[in-house]
């Protein structure tokens, strides 16, 4: 970069064109001005180089922040949606609970009305076969006579 006379620009840092960027600017504010001679020329040069520097960095600043707040954004989306599934799972095995509950439930009920219904139906069955026997022998025993 012409006006650096003792660095070239690829060899320096950042930081440090960005100083020496700063001396030159104080420099051409403390000196009166000259006209529009090759060394000022030079100085408006670097002063513009260290403003793109520093627009360079204000860029870079302003990506990592875009990049952080994504990653914020992301994070955040996620943590939303594992929470949103765990509370989906949870309601669903207790709605599981309840409709097997129910399920069992009615199960116990229905065996257990199939029992009284079986005890009952086994009852009148002994009930029509002592009769049918009775009657059986009421008729033989009156036939013998």
């Amino acid at each position: 970069m012409p006006g650096m006379e003792s660095h070239g620009a690829v060899e320096q840092k950042p930081e440090e064109i960005e100083q020496e960027a700063k001396k030159v600017a104080r420099k051409v504010v403390e000196q009166p001005a000259e006209g529009t001679g090759l060394g000022e020329i030079q100085q408006r040069a670097v002063m513009a180089y260290a403003a793109y520097i520093e627009a360079e960095r204000e860029v870079e600043r302003a990506y990592r922040d875009q990049q952080q707040k994504i990653e914020k954004a992301y994070l955040e989306a996620r943590e939303k949606a594992r929470k949103t599934c765990e509370e989906s799972v949870a309601q669903a095995l207790r709605v599981r609970e309840e409709v097997e509950g129910k399920a069992r439930k009615a199960c116990e009920e229905s065996i257990s009305l199939a029992m009284k219904a079986r005890e009952e139906t086994e009852l009148k069955s002994l009930e029509a076969r002592n009769e049918g026997m009775e009657q059986s022998w009421d008729i033989f025993t009156k036939s013998k006579k």
